[in-house]
């Protein structure tokens, strides 16, 4: 395994492997191939660094160093302590193993999985330095990922560290928070690239709105961690080029953009909502980039005759039920019909009862989780005047 054909693997949410194989081809990944909640890719070190700075719908993005038959406890302590860690960490370091175990009938509990892998790898160090590497559940150097599936294990290093998806930004939020990765990858499936209007009217803790700044102002969301003093886990291996990677963090400064010549509007009825969304732009980055206002749905601002509403309304048990989230539906159904003609309006769906109170016939729906729940993303065409005018003006 030479350095320019790494084997890599980069996670995702459900929905989102298309979004995340495009980031990566866009990146220059070679040999590209989508797998469920991922995809797996080839490259050199560099490109592993680019992923993790760069990637905006990616959770995690892995190292694999090794697979191996593993039907016993034997086979797989074996394979676990014939990979060369010393090239990777030292002794002094701390680990934690983490594995996803399936089909495999004498390896089916994870905790065991993690017990093995974690002997064979102090084992190894024991001997060949006499020190061992103690375990950190919460914060280790090295994390380490262990697959177990059919009979067979992969061994991967976690180069992420903490999940993507943490940018730094979000210290308020809302009941029912979206991720920055998903609202990230929201965008990209509606088509938006940050050169149109952009206007959330349910914007809650202001994720979509701020990911759409990120987008439109060419920040790479890894520089949010590297602004907050924040490392890699890859920063901590034995094999880590300091200066190569600073280098490529100040090529990805040098292509922020000073500012933008479209307008990104969020706003939400919840004044306490607002406030939150508000110190979250700030805390991003982009607070002179965005405008996030107190305003009910049919009242939101127009960034322009024309662009895109993307929203994630309230939906399921955790944020009410019955006749007011039917009334919220039908309220939003309305007002897109009323105010937003011109527009394209992009809806996260929880529930299919609810989705059908909008009234609006949807053009297209896409799949998506957000977290546990299973959700479609909706399109809706909202054309002046009736779809039929549209089509004879057509």
């Amino acid at each position: 395994m030479t350095d320019d054909r790494l084997r890599l693997h980069a996670t995702c949410d459900a929905g989102l492997e298309e979004v995340l194989k495009d980031e990566l081809d866009a990146m220059g990944a070679d040999r590209c191939r989508i797998v469920p909640r991922g995809v797996r890719f080839n490259g050199d070190m560099e490109l592993l660094w680019r992923a993790n700075l760069e990637c905006r719908v990616a959770n995690r993005i892995l190292l694999e160093l090794s697979w191996f038959p593993a039907n016993t406890r034997e086979q797989l302590y074996q394979g676990a302590q014939a990979v060369n860690w010393g090239s990777w960490m030292t002794p002094f370091q701390t680990i934690a193993i983490d594995s996803r175990t399936s089909n495999t009938e004498g390896l089916r509990q994870s905790m065991f999985v993690n017990q093995v892998v974690k002997d064979a790898i102090c084992d190894r160090f024991r001997r060949e330095t006499n020190r061992r590497p103690d375990v950190e559940r919460n914060n280790p150097d090295i994390p380490i990922t262990v697959h177990v599936n059919n009979g067979r294990a992969t061994l991967l290093l976690d180069s992420s560290g903490d999940r993507l998806h943490k940018r730094g930004y979000r210290m308020q939020t809302g009941e029912a928070p979206l991720r920055e990765t998903l609202a990230a990858g929201l965008l990209r499936i509606a088509g938006w690239d940050g050169t149109t209007p952009l206007l959330d009217p349910m914007c809650g803790s202001g994720t979509i709105v701020i990911e759409g700044a990120l987008i439109a102002l060419n920040i790479a969301p890894g520089l949010l961690r590297v602004d907050q003093g924040r490392s890699f886990a890859f920063q901590k291996w034995r094999t880590h080029q300091k200066r190569a990677y600073r280098r490529l963090v100040s090529t990805l400064r040098d292509a922020v953009k000073s500012d933008i010549d479209i307008q990104i509007i969020g706003s939400d009825h919840d004044r306490k909502l607002v406030g939150r969304a508000r110190r979250n732009a700030q805390t991003a980055g982009i607070y002179d980039s965005v405008q996030i206002r107190q305003a009910d749905l049919a009242e939101a601002p127009l960034p322009g005759p024309e662009g895109t509403i993307v929203t994630n309304p309230p939906y399921g048990e955790r944020l009410g039920a019955g006749d007011d989230l039917e009334a919220l539906y039908k309220h939003m159904g309305d007002s897109f019909k009323q105010k937003f003609s011109g527009y394209t309006a992009w809806v996260i769906a929880g529930e299919r009862a609810l989705a059908n109170v909008i009234g609006l016939r949807a053009s297209r729906r896409h799949p998506i989780f957000n977290g546990a729940i299973e959700c479609r993303f909706l399109r809706f065409d909202l054309y002046k005047g009736s779809r039929e005018d549209e089509k004879n003006e057509d």
